[in-house]
């Protein structure tokens, strides 16, 4: 019930108030576990890309600063989202990241690490890709475009969900991991580059 209200409150504010385009749901599998990996420019992008994705419930693994607000961290739990310790191996947040892809549920990393609050996009870690090869799970690229300065709408407002690209399952090493990156590195920079050559 909680779920499907804040559902309900954020189509109003994303769609409704904010005007909020998505592209590309044909791309989201039905059924099946997915490894979702969008840009992070703000704090909003989680929820932001739940409702994008309107027929999957996306489990985030997200920094655990974000639940130290009550309100917004039952906001952010609705949407399946748990939380991680930035700058260290936080296995309780792995162990658990792994639970979601077996039960067959999509997993949201952001694949930055952090919000990026410049122009364009920031250094991909590696959990995004080990995850990916440890469990052989498809990466589904996501671009998120003008949620940097939300609440205040400048500009466009879009969710592009790319393609999946499928991952074989493996041992991950530094070359597969980098390889990994630069792929979904590369999508999610072409999805946001076709998107804003058609609306400028």
């Amino acid at each position: 019930m909680g779920y499907k209200i804040v559902r309900a409150l954020l189509n109003f504010i994303f769609f409704g108030l904010f005007g909020l385009h998505v592209e590309g749901r044909e791309n989201v599998p039905s059924t099946g576990a997915i490894i979702v990996a969008p840009n992070h420019k703000s704090d909003w992008d989680p929820p932001l890309i739940g409702v994008a994705f309107n027929t999957r419930i996306i489990h985030y693994m997200a920094k655990e600063e974000l639940f130290k607000n009550p309100l917004f961290g039952w906001l952010i739990r609705q949407f399946g989202t748990f939380p991680v310790k930035r700058g260290t191996v936080d296995r309780t947040a792995i162990r658990q990241a792994i639970r979601e892809i077996k039960a067959g549920n999509p997993l949201g990393i952001f694949p930055e690490g952090t919000r990026i609050k410049k122009d364009g996009l920031g250094r991909f870690h590696s959990g995004m890709a080990s995850l990916a090869l440890m469990t052989g799970t498809p990466i589904i690229p996501v671009a998120v475009v003008g949620s940097r300065f939300l609440p205040h709408r400048k500009g466009p407002l879009a969710v592009l969900i790319g393609k999946p690209v499928p991952v074989k399952k493996q041992r991950p090493d530094d070359e597969l991991v980098a390889e990994i990156n630069d792929e979904i590195k590369g999508r999610i920079q072409k999805l946001m580059d076709d998107y804003m050559k058609k609306v400028s």
